[in-house]
């Protein structure tokens, strides 16, 4: 799970979002897949599989509807769903496609009468670290104490900062870099590499309680950099070029995340199951359920020859953000390395989005 989890790129740059002062307000209206720009042209064989790996977690635990949709799929159909998915050949892309259009109906998603929706991303930083404090590395990843949630609102990051935490035994591992610490804190997972040539792949585990304070709001509002150039890369090398004002810029978010060891083979959404590249995303699960399909139509960022690249393929929502806020809103998982890194550091697009809802339940939605 991310930092509520989130904790995304997002939440470094200026909230663009917001629908006016309008309270957020789901709206759907049934489509034809035949109207889902770019639907036959999409790998269903390679979502597929990332809808199955959530169905452990989904086929046999209630879950309450959804507050701002009223979306309630039942233990029952996602028993139905899974065991229907799991007949279907992983390598037969005619017949996934097929399961997605016998099993769903597609809901065209928008917000007061907007359709249009902002798309970041988020991915797995890689941090340097020793498993004692030594030479450069000095700053310690935490895990939660004990009975955290009986503590909120616990120490604030400047206080974590000043010592608040030391002699507690709770240190997980020692980092060099306190910028990427921070950047791993608002990603919500990341992988450590030891000196020794292992590595550990570390996620959250908690938060302080403390609500978040976007780091690029306050750039932007204090003029440290200019508005329109705000990302992650602009953020980072200001705090690198910077390290006398770094720490108490970084401190001035009072939210911390805690970290636990990751056993499984890759980042773990607030849904329970392994995160796929390019087929995870996070949303806000007030309006959309975690484990349905999303069609996304967007664009990823340019290339630097300038090139965009169409974006228009289904997603599983696998996960949560303290930024995912509103019924037309995502942030795309975009997995580990330097690529995935461009792309969530670039990815801040525009585009519409699709629901799949299961036939049992689409009487569920209202068309408006």
């Amino acid at each position: 799970m991310r930092w509520p989890v989130r904790t995304l790129m997002v939440l470094l740059v200026l909230a663009t979002s917001a629908c006016g002062t309008k309270p957020d307000h789901f709206e759907s209206h049934p489509l034809g897949f035949e109207q889902l720009q770019g639907w036959s042209d999409d790998n269903h064989a390679e979502a597929l599989a990332s809808f199955l790996s959530s169905c452990p977690m989904l086929m046999n635990k209630p879950r309450s509807a959804t507050s701002g949709s009223h979306l309630q799929v039942d233990a029952a159909t996602w028993r139905s769903l899974c065991t229907d998915a799991a007949g279907v050949p992983r390598d037969n892309n005619i017949e996934a496609r097929g399961f997605f259009e016998r099993r769903f109906v597609p809901y065209k998603i928008a917000n007061n009468g907007k359709e249009r929706g902002l798309f970041t991303g988020y991915y797995v930083p890689t941090l340097y670290a020793s498993h004692k404090r030594k030479g450069h590395y000095t700053y310690a990843l935490y895990q939660p104490p004990a009975g955290l949630e009986r503590m909120k609102p616990y120490y604030s990051h400047e206080e974590i900062a000043r010592g608040a935490l030391e002699s507690k035994g709770l240190e997980l591992v020692w980092v060099d870099d306190p910028v990427m610490l921070f950047f791993l804190q608002i990603q919500g997972s990341g992988r450590v590499k030891f000196d020794d040539g292992s590595d550990m792949l570390v996620g959250y585990a908690g938060q302080n309680g403390h609500g978040y304070v976007s780091l690029g709001k306050i750039m932007g509002d204090e003029g440290l950099l200019p508005k329109d150039q705000i990302n992650f890369y602009t953020i980072r090398q200001w705090l690198y070029d910077h390290p006398d004002r770094a720490f108490g810029l970084m401190q001035r978010n009072p939210s911390y995340v805690f970290f636990k060891r990751l056993d499984q083979q890759g980042a773990v959404g607030a849904a329970g199951s392994v995160l796929v590249r390019q087929r995870s995303i996070a949303v806000d699960n007030k309006y959309i359920p975690y484990g349905l399909p999303v069609f996304m139509e967007t664009d990823l960022p340019a290339t630097p020859n300038g090139n965009l690249t169409s974006f228009h393929r289904v997603l599983i929502a696998q996960d949560t953000g303290g930024a995912i806020k509103g019924p037309v809103r995502a942030d795309i998982f975009f997995g580990e390395g330097s690529d995935a890194e461009y792309l969530a550091g670039f990815m801040k697009g525009h585009g519409v989005y699709s629901l799949l809802v299961p036939k049992e339940i689409a009487g569920q939605l209202p068309a408006n």
